[in-house]
């Protein structure tokens, strides 16, 4: 196995924290805003724009430390209803089917899920441990299609303050268009990505709602993490296989070119900064690590302000640092839940996930660091597959055909700010597709052997 400090000095190096400024925002403050506005009704309507003038109407929407990133002088905030977003008839016959065989041991790990959605989350008690760990299961095993394919990722590093105009990337008129508002775009890294399911299928009744081969035996999913530029990183490659045994820790690879071999890697990388941004591999999603490595707490039910269904089939960013989508914001009904590490040398001591209630996918997160002090925020914007904008979007950056019908809250982009040094890291995904695999095409994509491959 790859030891953690060689990772850590030919790629993942992490970023410096520097110290909070005076009045930052605790655990216990964000959870007392959550209180304070947990039964706040909305003063706005659907069509309303929101200017900087009437930003009071949304604070109560907006969790308290991302407030003064989404609220400045020019903001511009269209209220639009998302409308439903519930997933296919194959997966609520499936929850109808199957949740009531469903439980949970008492180490937190779950049992006899066939395929659906595990948990009743109407059922859920604040406070609840139990109810925790079922919610992240929940979360799991949401609606997911075959899986996520991604034909091009941007990973931007954005240093708050200055001008992005004159960065390589702005001279392109493919991406121009993208990057409004200001911020330093200190680094752009790109490279494709795809995560395929094997088990737990809602779609695959008739195959037992998983893959029959041995290529998937015990496996829940294998995902693919891959970079193609800038030189120093291009063919950079990692590579995750999640057993359907919750109790099974992970096995997962990197192809390092400088090292010209395949590498396992230890459990310690993956919440380790990914090649200097400011995500992990476990931030993906907002969260996409293994349940029983963390303890989890339902904390309750949160009406919040979403990036729920893109009007634009990729995200566009403004505001003074670049950070913030230009777009269609709706009110969304989530469950929250707290994670809390059990592995000591894990960089978060706290971590909030705010989840949508009917179609399963996260749009905020935020992680605190050991002493308490906030970290990290997470805004994650959804395009619906259903909308022509979602498919004319995908045919320009030559995404996998996604079948209407899908009904997904397709995964448009995660964005990051590290409040503790003043930077964010941008991932829009642009290409992503749904798509229905073929069991030979996933082979050439999540077998370790193509890790030395690159892309």
């Amino acid at each position: 196995m790859i030891n953690r400090s060689l990772i850590n000095g030919l790629l993942l190096t992490a970023v410096a924290a520097q110290p909070l400024a005076a009045g930052a925002v605790t655990p216990e403050e964000h959870l007392a805003w959550l209180k304070d506005n947990q039964a706040a009704k909305p003063q706005f309507i659907d069509g309303d724009v929101i200017k900087v003038d009437k930003a009071d109407l949304i604070r109560p929407f907006i969790p308290v430390e991302y407030q003064p990133e989404v609220i400045f002088d020019s903001m511009e905030m269209r209220i639009k209803d998302a409308g439903d977003l519930s997933p296919p008839e194959v997966y609520t016959k499936a929850t109808a089917q199957f949740q009531s065989a469903v439980t949970l041991a008492a180490d937190g790990a779950i049992e006899n899920h066939t395929a659906g959605l595990p948990f009743d989350p109407a059922t859920f008690q604040p406070g609840s441990k139990e109810d925790g760990s079922r919610l992240i299961w929940n979360f799991s095993y949401r609606w997911q299609n075959d899986g996520l394919r991604i034909e091009e990722i941007h990973w931007v590093w954005v240093r708050k303050g200055g001008s992005h105009d004159n960065h390589e990337v702005m001279g392109d008129a493919k991406y121009k268009e993208f990057y409004q508002g200001g911020g330093t775009f200190e680094r752009v890294l790109t490279g494709p990505y795809q995560r395929t399911y094997f088990s737990h299928r809602a779609d695959l009744a008739d195959t037992g709602y998983r893959i029959d081969d041995a290529f998937a035996k015990g496996t829940e999913f294998r995902e693919y993490t891959g970079f193609t530029s800038p030189f120093d990183i291009s063919g950079t490659a990692f590579l995750i296989l999640r057993y359907e045994d919750p109790r099974k820790a992970d096995d997962s690879w990197a192809y390092i070119p400088s090292l010209r071999r395949v590498r396992r890697i230890s459990v310690e990388v993956k919440s380790d900064s990914l090649l200097g941004t400011d995500h992990t591999l476990e931030d993906f999603y907002c969260f996409a690590g293994r349940p029983l490595e963390h303890d989890w707490e339902y904390v309750g039910v949160k009406d919040i302000l979403a990036v729920a269904r893109s009007r634009n089939a990729d995200t566009v960013f403004y505001g003074p640092n670049g950070l913030i989508p230009l777009d269609d914001w709706a009110v969304r009904t989530t469950d929250v839940v707290k994670m809390t590490p059990k592995r000591d040398s894990h960089p978060y001591s706290q971590k909030f996930l705010y989840i949508d209630r009917q179609s399963g996918e996260c749009y905020y997160a935020n992680a605190f660091d050991k002493a308490g002090q906030l970290w990290k925020l997470w805004q994650l914007s959804k395009v619906w597959t259903e909308d022509p904008q979602y498919q004319q979007g995908g045919a320009k950056f030559k995404a996998q055909s996604t079948p209407l019908g899908t009904r997904m809250s397709a995964f448009q982009s995660i964005n990051v700010i590290d409040i503790q040094n003043g930077r964010g890291t941008l991932v829009p995904c642009r290409g992503n597709s749904y798509p229905d695999t073929t069991l030979k095409d996933v082979k050439k994509v999540l077998d370790v052997n193509y890790l030395t491959e690159g892309r």
